[in-house]
């Protein structure tokens, strides 16, 4: 199995809005609507957004690619007056779990987090996205806060936390 890491250009958008569709079907079916799902994609996550987020330096994105086929998907982002690093969206198609992409996304944050300064990588996970939160857990995720996320009409709890960057750096080794 060859893995790459690469960052995203302009001719990866596509791919992300096809990893992303399809991660979220898969992820999210169980509770929440198919028509909220592509409400939300179809605002949210148009060519025109990706295209001002592949140019926004605080903003970097990663693809993962198994023997050269797309698996998956990775968004980070710098706030630096908050000195906050987040993983805003890490997706791995179904077909590719379980062979250690994830964590290369996750190692790949962590080190750029790092050459920031930062000592944590922030994110979100949904808590009825059950494998996820049982994922990041595993990692070392301390959760500090709940919110509503909403896609279309629906709205569920978010968890908000973090990963301490020396774990991950460990555990991906």
């Amino acid at each position: 199995m060859n893995v790459v890491v690469r960052p995203w250009h302009q001719d990866s958008l596509e791919t992300v809005r096809s990893i992303l569709l399809k991660s979220w079907k898969e992820s999210y079916s169980n509770f929440i609507p198919a028509e909220d799902l592509l409400a939300y994609f179809n605002d949210h996550v148009t060519m025109e957004i990706l295209t001002e987020q592949l140019h926004d330096p605080g903003i970097n994105g990663y693809i993962a690619e198994c023997d050269g086929h797309a698996a998956g998907f990775e968004k980070t982002h710098y706030h630096e007056s908050e000195h906050r690093f987040s993983v805003l969206q890490l997706y791995i198609l179904s077909s590719y779990q379980n062979r250690g992409l994830g964590r290369l996304l996750m190692k790949t944050a962590a080190e750029r987090a790092r050459s920031l300064g930062s000592d944590k990588v922030w994110l979100g996970v949904m808590v009825k996205n059950t494998p996820a939160v049982e994922w990041y857990t595993k990692m070392g995720y301390e959760v500090t806060e709940h919110a509503p996320f909403t896609m279309g009409s629906t709205t569920v709890d978010h968890m908000i936390g973090y990963v301490p960057v020396g774990r991950i750096l460990t555990d991906a080794t």
